[in-house]
Formats: structure tokens, C-alpha cells, sequence
């Protein structure tokens, strides 16, 4: 089985998916689904975006801690947008399956999750074990880094994504 008739069968099954359908067929599924999208990325970069700022440097006198407090919400708004995502590909599947800046969304968002993987199995417990005030390490200001530039990279994909829709056949 070739990539593309892969793709073609995954874009079948989601056309004809309970979500997709309603996504086609109801007034405000869409509009919704995208307000509660744009809110939820507002919420994760405000959160994962400072930490991240902190890891680079910025902002010292706020502790780690203290903006590591607010990772669960990230978490929450990673998971909306994600789920909002999920109804978005189910009700347009041609638009975002070939779509080349889909792809690479989905490429800054498996990278931003490796080094997620990254920070907290080599960097977080060392960065628990440093004053509140202290710079980060090296590897806390790659991690920070690379998230920042994976979640901006998002965001400039996700807005790319209507100027590259692949025309209706």
C-alpha cells in the first residue's frame, strides 16, 4: 500500500466519521470549534510560552516553580486544541491530508513533544535542584528554544493552512 492510497482510505474513513459529518453539516460546529481552537492556542502559548521565556533567561526573579504551576493548564489547552483539531481533519480531510502545510504542523508538533520527553527526563530534575533566581542551563535553554520555535512554528503552519488548500477535485 502506497502512501497516497493510504491517505486516500484515512480520508474516506474520516469524511464518513460521526464528527466529520457534523462538522459538514452543522452552522456552528465550525465557527465553535474554531473559537474554542484559537482560545485554547492563546492559553498554551501564554503558559508554555513563559516557561519556555524563563528557560531562555528571561524573567529571573520569577522561580521556576512558580511558572511550572501553570503547565497543567497548557496541558488542558494542548488538549482542546487537539481535540478541536481532530473534528477540524474529520470534516475537511482533503484539506489538510495533502496539504502540505498540515504536514508540517504535524512535524513541529511530534518535535515539540520529543523535546518535551527531552526536558523532563534530562533537564527538569536538575532544574528543580537550582535556586529560584538562577540562570538556566545550557540544555534548559535548548529545550526552551526549541519549544518556543516548534509552538511558533505551529501557529505559522496552522495560519498557512488556508492559503494552501489543495483545490476541490
Amino acid at each position: 500500500m502506497t502512501l497516497d492510497s493510504a491517505l486516500q482510505a484515512l480520508e474516506g474513513t474520516l469524511r464518513t466519521s460521526p464528527p466529520g459529518v457534523w462538522v459538514r453539516h452543522s452552522v456552528w460546529g465550525w465557527p465553535v470549534l474554531e473559537s474554542l481552537h484559537f482560545m485554547g492556542m492563546s492559553v498554551l502559548i501564554g503558559t508554555i510560552g513563559l516557561f519556555d521565556l524563563r528557560l531562555l533567561g528571561f524573567a529571573r526573579g520569577v522561580p521556576y516553580a512558580a511558572l511550572h504551576r501553570l503547565i497543567p493548564l497548557g496541558i488542558a489547552a494542548y488538549s482542546l486544541n487537539l481535540l478541536t483539531g481532530l473534528f477540524f481533519l474529520s470534516g475537511m480531510p482533503d484539506q489538510y491530508l495533502w496539504n502540505p502545510a498540515f504536514r508540517f504542523k504535524v512535524t513541529f508538533m511530534a518535535v515539540a513533544g520529543l523535546n518535551v520527553l527531552f526536558f523532563y527526563t534530562r533537564v527538569f530534575g536538575r532544574l528543580q535542584q537550582l535556586p529560584p533566581d538562577s540562570p538556566p542551563p545550557l540544555s534548559a535553554r535548548v529545550a526552551g528554544a526549541v519549544s518556543l520555535t516548534m509552538w511558533i512554528g505551529v501557529m505559522s503552519a496552522g495560519r498557512l493552512l488556508t492559503f494552501f488548500r489543495p483545490p476541490y477535485v
